[in-house]
This record gives C-alpha cells, structure tokens and sequence, in this order.
C-alpha cells in the first residue's frame, strides 16, 4: 500500500511539473506568435526572513512548490515587474531588492530567460485566502524545505544560500 502511495505521489509530482512547463511553453509561444515581443523574460524572488523563504503554490501545478515570480509585461523594468508579481501572489510589498542571484536561459531557448533576484526589504502579511493564479503560499525554513519544491527553484535557493550571485546558467 505504502510503494502505491508514494508512486502516486511521483505521479502527481511529476505531472504538475509538466504543467508549469505546459504552462511556461504555452505563454512563450503566444508571445513569440501574437505579440511583438521577440523574447520572453521572467522575474523570481527570493524573499528571506529569518532563515526561511516565501514559496507558492499554483492551481494549475498543485503538486510543486517554486518561488513567486512571473513574466515582465512590456512596459515593464525587471524590478518593477518582480514587485508586481510578489505582491499579486503573496500579498507581501518588496521595498528593495538585495541583489541579482542570476539570470538563467529558460527551457525554450536563449530568447527565453528568467532573472532571479533576492530581497529581506519586504512588509506586509502573507494571503491568507486562495487566488485565482496561487492556492497556497507560505514561510519555509531553509533547513526544510518542501520535498515537491521545484528542482530548478531549489537550485535557485541553494545557489543564494551558497553565496552565488550574478550567476549565468540554464534554469
């Protein structure tokens, strides 16, 4: 019984992480077919309190944790773009940033990128309630983290907690 359980839970790991690339995908390819955009650039935070890390979780990948973030609109600056998205998926108001972990080609190629940036310049409470993008959210000791978070997003938290910054890579 224990052997179906946790290949149930492989399972539906493994296939939210196939959503967010569905997901991740679907949104490149309309922006590179309908939009003028020639690139697709993304924005995750790192937001540190007392030794633990904000994580969320969204609806449509129930079964991995990753770090807030999202895509950099137009008339967006990478930073602006990071508040934005922090506030809308967690609630909490990033004041500054503390620096730029890196920036990291994404699964779709070179056009496609995403910078990870990191701040303890933050206030506000978490959401409590759902959105309609993110079903949960929540404070993360470093030292345990979830064991469905993301495997490129636990990279991106252990490069920080290593020291790493201004690093170029793949996601």
């Amino acid at each position: 019984m224990m052997t179906v359980v946790k290949c149930l839970k492989k399972i539906f790991f493994y296939g939210s992480l196939a959503a967010l690339f569905a997901a991740h995908a679907a949104r490149y390819l309309a922006r590179r077919v309908f939009g003028q955009e020639r690139t697709s650039h993304g924005a995750r935070v790192i937001l540190v309190r007392e030794g633990r890390v904000v994580l969320v979780r969204h609806w449509y990948a129930p079964g991995v944790w990753t770090l807030p973030g999202g895509g950099v609109g137009a008339n967006e600056t990478l930073e602006e773009a990071a508040k934005r998205e922090v506030l809308e998926e967690t609630g909490l108001a990033v004041n500054s940033f503390g620096g730029e972990l890196g920036t990291y080609h994404g699964l779709m190629g070179k056009r496609d990128t995403v910078t990870v940036l990191f701040t303890e310049d933050f206030g506000g409470n978490l959401k409590f309630s759902p959105s309609f993008e993110i079903m949960e959210r929540g404070f993360f000791e470093f030292d345990n983290l979830p064991k469905t978070l993301s495997p490129a997003n636990r990279r991106r938290i252990e490069a920080y907690l290593n020291g790493i910054r201004k690093e170029k890579g793949i996601w």
